[in-house]
């Protein structure tokens, strides 16, 4: 018997389908234009020059489209901009300033964001062999909020670094060298409980650059189940992508002749690529004449069985693309061949390269940087902490299947371990405070349960039975978009009379998102 979680959330100002599109432009003088554009309609909601959104490298949305952050490569800083409801605008100010004095001039190449912790990363130095990641407080309610928390201190090396990634989860990045040689491609671990946590844990060659001439690492991307590294790069005697299996540790061969083993990309100047959730295919766009986008449909099986499809979009000098949170849409952004010709932001059906609408761009010149606002964010659903051990021993909660909080979907969660196949599951909102003010976590020995910790708050109590000596929780997630990025919290207490004085255990917890 399950008893189904009922959840009362508050409501949000995200509308899906029609989410922003972000676009940052890098030209000379320090107010560059930006703009913000609707998906849906191709309209117009703001634009216009700013101190804030000059030379912009990258932008990332955060807080379930609540905030969206900003690089700025020349100005040495990181900017925000916050929803201003008196105004009815995007409103930026600074983030972080990094040290800009001379013999310390910082640039910031890019952007990423950590939705699990929230913290900010990027990538600075004061020099172009001393660049390294550098992480931010991007926890509105911390006291640290906008300060470096943390860095690396071992890419160094000769070479510069420009382009790179960060997975979903925050725990991995891909830094590689822009011009490639040598050991181009690195792999840095920023999982804060692993003790490897700021340290390069792979580098290699990238294979199939090696015969591509002068090759130029133009974008990366990691899976966001973490399996595959994606890094794509043109070349003066061949463009390709290289596709990491992280597990195997080895490259994906896409092609049985000797050194070529990357994925050829017959295409001039391949320089953005985007990923969907579940990593089937990527769009990718480049420069060079028209301009291009095109769909590259894996097979992880059989690589040499991918396929690359031109849609045929005229973009010149396409520099950005993103796709929608839900995979079925994209944007890509072109910058005009002649200064007096509009730049041109285009939203297309990526299962055919249907255009569904084009937004002009007249003021805007060197469109950079394309982000589409994540007022959907993927759906995850991550385990933490540990329970005390039983007759059994201790409690184990997990997700069924890799079972997600998709909205429209049903949440499965398993807890095993439990003598009498009986458990309370709590639900929470908070990891931090109880509903009552009492602090988390909670050592539950005071009433009779010792080793035990109370992780999450637990305002809802659902009995959970199951045959044997395991039991399913579930919750069918409403299909609504106003409940998109909320947070929850789980953990699992089970009957077992022979274990302490109270009579239950504790297993550990877990933390959901609502989300595709």
């Amino acid at each position: 018997m399950v008893l189904t979680a009922t959840l009362c959330l508050a409501t949000v100002s995200a509308q899906s389908g029609n989410e922003l599109i972000f676009v940052g432009t890098s030209t000379s003088g320090t107010t560059d234009n930006h703009a913000f554009a609707e998906s849906g309609t191709g309209g117009l909601f703001q634009q216009g020059p700013s101190n804030y959104t000059d030379n912009v490298s990258g932008a990332v949305w955060a807080n379930g489209g609540r905030k969206l952050y900003c690089s700025q490569s020349l100005m040495c800083r990181i900017s925000v901009a916050d929803w201003d409801a008196g105004a009815g605008a995007w409103s930026f100010s600074t983030f972080h300033q990094f040290p800009n004095s001379v013999g310390n001039e910082h640039t910031c190449y890019g952007v990423q964001f950590d939705p699990g912790r929230n913290r900010l990363w990027t990538l600075t130095g004061p020099s172009v062999s001393a660049r390294e990641l550098v992480c931010l407080d991007a926890d509105p309610q911390s006291p640290n909020y906008g300060n470096v928390i943390a860095q690396t201190t071992s890419l160094g090396g000769s070479g510069i670094r420009e382009r790179w990634c960060l997975s979903l989860t925050g725990n991995l990045a891909c830094v590689p060298l822009a011009i490639i040689g040598g050991y181009a491609f690195t792999l840095v671990n920023l999982d804060p409980s692993s003790p490897n946590y700021l340290s390069v844990t792979t580098t290699g060659l990238i294979p199939g650059a090696s015969t591509a001439g002068i090759a130029i690492a133009n974008s990366c991307k990691i899976s966001v189940d973490e399996l595959y590294v994606y890094v794509l790069y043109a070349g003066t005697a061949g463009s390709g992508m290289a596709v990491w299996d992280v597990a195997a540790q080895a490259w994906l061969d896409f092609d049985p002749a000797p050194l070529t083993q990357d994925l050829a990309i017959p295409f001039s100047v391949p320089n953005k690529m985007d990923l969907p959730i579940d990593r089937s295919f990527a769009v990718v766009s480049g420069q060079g004449g028209t301009g291009w986008v095109a769909r590259v449909d894996f097979d992880y099986q059989n690589p040499v069985n991918t396929t690359i499809t031109n849609y045929g979009l005229t973009v010149p000098n396409c520099n950005g693309a993103s796709l929608s949170p839900d995979g079925t849409r994209a944007a890509v952004t072109s910058t005009a061949t002649f200064l007096s010709a509009p730049s041109e932001l285009t939203v297309f059906d990526v299962s055919n390269g249907a255009v569904l609408n084009t937004t002009p761009l007249s003021i805007h010149w060197n469109v950079y940087t394309t982000a589409w606002q994540d007022a959907s964010p993927v759906a995850t659903y991550d385990t933490f902490g540990t329970g005390c051990p039983g007759t059994l021993g201790t409690p184990a909660l997990a997700p069924t299947n890799n079972s997600r909080p998709a909205l429209g979907s049903t949440l499965n969660v398993g807890i095993s371990n439990l003598p009498f196949g009986l458990a309370l599951m709590a639900t929470g909102f908070s990891i931090s405070v109880t509903s009552a003010g009492v602090p988390l976590p909670l050592d539950l020995g005071i009433i009779g349960m010792p080793t035990c910790n109370q992780l999450v708050d637990a305002p809802l109590l659902d009995v959970v039975t199951g045959p044997g000596t395991t039991a399913n929780w579930s919750w069918s997630i409403p299909n609504d978009p106003n409940i998109f990025g909320f947070m929850f919290f789980n953990q699992a207490f089970a009957l077992d009379p022979a274990a302490n004085a109270f009579g239950f255990t504790a297993s550990n917890a877990a933390s959901g998102k609502l989300g595709y």
